[in-house]
């Protein structure tokens, strides 16, 4: 019986680790049902790793609140998810890049990931309904009933499952290697693409690489993925189909690919989707949960297409790279359409930042418009770029406003400028944090030496993300701790103690006096030290 005997050993060892253990990344199913939308949490997995970003809170149409809480029901942490049930479709004109197909869809099923701290004082996990621009606020989202609740004890059954599960990584996904194209740090600090790709044979791997490197090349000359290269890592994942290509709903074409990837969805031909709970399972066979950020499936067809949604798609087109640039200022920046076409609503103020009701200098961009710019903003008159006040928004022609008359977010192969470039930027801060403190030493074999070394050796610190960061010399095996002040005693809180002298931490913690320790388990020689406390 060696599978048992290996599993067995798995799960002691991930015993002895659940004391540092700080985060779990959940996977929930929803399904549509008689008495409303029903959520499962399949998968969890309980790790160092880091937390998911509040990114789409304010993020345009309907949403979900996931939160961790303590046995006394206060709030831990909270992260906004898209109702992904509730699904905008668009399709772009490929000669004009303007917009063609504008409508919502209700999906009857989907899937959605997301990290939440889970130390001892995380007592359950619930999702809650928010719904935003219909007047409720986050306190009253607080205060409704779950849509779904999970205690400690059947999320740790979950995660020992999933875990158990992995050990036989054939039952849950193809095989997949995982390749990095660039590594800017620890995934605890950057935001983390990664590029998969479906409907490319084994012996098409080749083919699959080169194609990836193109896209990847295609996104990096982007002016806002340029200027914000620092705070990537992006990966490949490769994982062969048993055929080549794609559905193709419309011709009657069908093939047995390795994430289902399809053509036509929605009765929409330049629609391209793919089966979200195999791409998760792909991937999540090859990379930890805060190494798979964003997903993007590249499809081996050079039909025009692709989607957004929790995972975007893009095929090997021309234009295609364009619809994915588009799609992630929805699904990574929480950007909203800049577009007239589709249904309007004018009953409340956008929460996004780059549209709004308010036709005024005091819009939420006032502060980047020119004092000699007129408000509202004539279109044909103003070089494109220049933020003003422009009529058309948001799927509606009067009544609600735009920065500037043409962006990435309104038709394709337009720039994005300065107001969604301001939001792509604090979106990438949210994932990398203020800039940490480094400090470099020398440790002797079996020696360790603590951070802050300046007096008085500990920092006080606000509650949010720890974000630790060590690096060490080739032959060596340095170890990483984070300790707090109890209020009697200096605590051990999180450690990394792999086999090498590259650890990490990301720590959720509340607020108290922290430091950090530096310890040889083997050999001598210079290490390197970022720490990133809240203030």
């Amino acid at each position: 019986m060696p599978y048992l005997r290996r599993t067995a050993a798995l799960l002691a060892l991930l015993a002895s680790q659940a004391a540092y253990a700080d985060n779990i990344s959940l996977r929930f199913n929803f399904t549509e049902g008689r008495t409303g939308t029903a959520f499962t949490a399949t998968h969890a997995e309980i790790g160092t790793f880091a937390v998911t970003p509040d990114v789409r809170k304010g993020a345009e149409g309907g949403q979900w609140r996931v939160v961790a809480k303590d046995a006394a029901g206060n709030i831990l942490h909270e992260v906004t998810v898209n109702n992904s049930q509730q699904r905008h479709i668009e399709a772009f004109n490929r000669k004009t890049g303007a917009i063609d197909v504008s409508q919502h869809v209700k999906r009857p099923e989907g899937v959605f990931e997301v990290s939440l701290p889970f130390d001892k004082n995380t007592a359950n996990v619930e999702v809650l309904p928010v719904i935003h621009g219909n007047g409720s606020s986050a306190k009253a989202a607080v205060a409704a009933t779950p849509l779904a609740a999970y205690g400690r004890a059947a999320l740790e059954q979950l995660a020992t499952t999933t875990q158990a599960g992995k050990m036989n990584k054939a039952a849950l996904a193809p095989a997949a290697t995982a390749t990095t194209i660039l590594n800017s740090g620890s995934s605890a600090t950057k935001m983390d693409y990664v590029f998969v790709g479906d409907g490319y044979t084994a012996a098409e791997m080749g083919k699959w690489q080169a194609d990836a490197q193109k896209v990847i090349n295609g996104f990096l000359a982007d002016p806002v993925f340029a200027a914000n290269k620092a705070s990537m890592n992006i990966r490949r994942v490769d994982v062969a189909s048993n055929q080549s290509g794609a559905d193709e709903i419309d011709k009657g074409i069908y093939k047995d690919t390795a994430m289902d990837g399809e053509f036509g969805c929605f009765n929409i031909d330049r629609l391209l989707c793919v089966n979200s709970t195999k791409v998760y399972n792909i991937v999540g066979s090859v990379l930890q949960p805060d190494q798979r950020d964003v997903i993007i499936v590249i499809s081996n067809s050079t039909r025009y297409g692709g989607s957004g949604g929790e995972i975007a798609t893009l095929s090997m087109a021309d234009q295609s790279i364009e619809i994915a640039l588009h799609e992630i200022g929805h699904t990574a920046f929480a950007l909203a359409d800049e577009y007239e076409y589709g249904t309007c609503s004018t009953t409340s103020e956008p929460t996004e930042v780059n549209v709004s009701l308010n036709g005024t200098r005091a819009v939420k961009w006032g502060n980047l418009i020119a004092a000699n710019t007129p408000v509202p903003t004539q279109p044909g008159v103003y070089a494109n770029g220049t933020v003003g006040i422009f009529q058309g928004a948001q799927y509606c022609a009067a009544g609600k406003y735009r920065p500037t008359e043409n962006s990435r977010m309104r038709t394709l192969g337009y720039p994005w400028h300065a107001v969604n470039e301001g939001a792509v930027r604090n979106v990438f801060a949210k994932y990398t944090g203020p800039a940490g403190v480094t400090q470099t030493g020398t440790l002797a074999s079996g020696g360790s030496a603590n951070a802050p070394s300046a007096s008085p050796g500990y920092v006080s610190a606000a509650a949010g993300t720890f974000t630790l960061q060590l690096t060490g010399p080739a032959g060596t095996d340095f170890d990483l701790y984070l300790y707090k002040y109890s209020g009697s005693a200096w605590v051990k809180v999180a450690a990394s103690e792999g086999q090498t002298s590259t650890e990490s931490i990301s720590y959720n913690g509340t607020a108290g006096y922290y430091y950090a320790q530096v310890k040889s388990y083997s050999g001598s020689g210079a290490y390197t030290l970022t720490y990133n406390f809240p203030k």
